[in-house]
């Protein structure tokens, strides 16, 4: 049995390098093109298992062309077959990313296949690895019920529920208890805390806020100013490491990725935060989310 599973989404990721983003009902002429695997889920499954985490992806991709592609990519990786269902009904999630020079991106998706993923259907075919696995790293792509439901559940397994509440979506406020950690960026934690009538409050005040609820620790990623840790000992903040940005495209899953790992290693949250901001550091140097999740060499070099 895995010690980390991620149940989440993969998208294929069609991207447009251009000189700045198109405004609303503008169009502007692009450079480079990239196709290439991508999706919350898959990023963070692909950079924990590359920073040495024993790993289970679970995800659903549809019977085509992309979906084929991801699989090969996935196996690549080390990331167990099993885990990896076909659905014949959806087309495999598609990512449409756009970005401009400054490496600052916008980005539409298409979920398909991801939507089949249902927290009934999970626990049917993978209770045994939820209830064994150390932590359970989830987002929300895919329906925001399947992440309720499965940190549900594992409130009664020794599993510890990390949620990367991405893309911001609003969540049952009676639902936040059932996770041990959230790392939302600051963008996502104004959407959740609007959620909770917190619309007003300022980054570390919602942050504290969030502790009301029952979440143990709260993680607020910060881009190029590095991160935030809330808990019952208060708040510290975290640098980030001082790299060139090319690409911030998938940033925060390297983040994540880097977090759970260095949890898994039993890494106390400050060097798990430390470790976290490191990987997301070396993603934004390099064009491309899968070329930016790095391995433990790649992190060495920075700082």
């Amino acid at each position: 049995m895995a010690d980390l599973v991620v149940v989440g989404s993969y998208n294929a990721g069609l991207s447009v390098h251009s000189a700045q983003l198109p405004a609303p009902g503008e169009t502007v002429v692009g450079g480079r093109f990239e196709q290439g695997p991508g999706g919350k889920g898959a990023n963070q499954a692909i950079g924990a298992r590359r920073l040495g985490t024993d790993v289970l992806f679970v995800t659903r991709l549809g019977a085509d062309a992309f979906g084929d592609e991801a699989r090969a990519v996935l196996l690549a990786e080390g990331l167990p077959e099993r885990g990896i269902r076909t659905d014949n009904r959806s087309p495999t999630g598609v990512a449409l990313i756009l970005v401009d020079a400054s490496g600052q991106n916008a980005i539409s998706v298409a979920p398909g296949a991801n939507l089949e993923l249902s927290g009934p259907g999970v626990l049917d075919s993978f209770g045994a690895d939820l209830a064994s696995c150390r932590y359970l790293l989830l987002q929300l792509e895919c329906p925001a019920q399947l992440a309720v439901d499965l940190a549900s559940w594992a409130r009664d397994s020794p599993a510890r529920t990390v949620l990367n509440p991405a893309p911001a979506r609003p969540l049952p406020p009676d639902a936040l208890a059932s996770f041990d950690i959230i790392t939302p960026n600051e963008g996502e934690l104004r959407t959740l805390a609007a959620s909770l009538g917190l619309a007003d409050a300022a980054t570390a005040a919602a942050a504290q806020r969030l502790l009301d609820y029952g979440i143990p620790d709260v993680v607020v990623t910060l881009g190029e100013r590095g991160a935030l840790w809330a808990s019952a000992a208060g708040l510290r903040y975290f640098d980030a490491y001082p790299v060139r940005a090319v690409d911030t495209t998938g940033a925060g899953d390297a983040f994540n990725a880097g977090l759970v790992a260095a949890l898994v290693r039993g890494e106390p949250m400050e060097s798990a935060i430390d470790y976290g901001c490191r990987a997301g550091a070396f993603c934004v140097t390099r064009s491309g989310v899968i070329d930016g999740l790095g391995r433990p060499s790649d992190l060495a070099m920075l700082g």
